[in-house]
């Protein structure tokens, strides 16, 4: 399926100082090359698998330290 245009309106707004946007509960469509904000794992208009993490190692190692810092919590 291709992209139809409906996850323009689930689409998310950039806010950094608040943390990444992964950090944020934001999810990635690559297929659509947005960024929205989805309960679900999969892109409401095209169907294609959301990716949740980032893909860089910086933000990686970010996010990584964040969850340990909530365990010891």
């Amino acid at each position: 399926m291709q992209c139809n245009g409906s996850c323009k309106k689930y689409k998310a707004t950039d806010n950094t100082r608040e943390g990444g946007r992964y950090e944020q509960g934001q999810k990635r469509c690559n297929r659509c090359e947005i960024y929205i904000k989805w309960e679900g794992l999969w892109c409401p208009c095209c169907g294609y698998l959301l990716r949740t993490k980032p893909r860089g190692t910086k933000l990686k190692r970010r996010i990584s330290l964040m969850k340990k810092a909530r365990m010891q919590d």
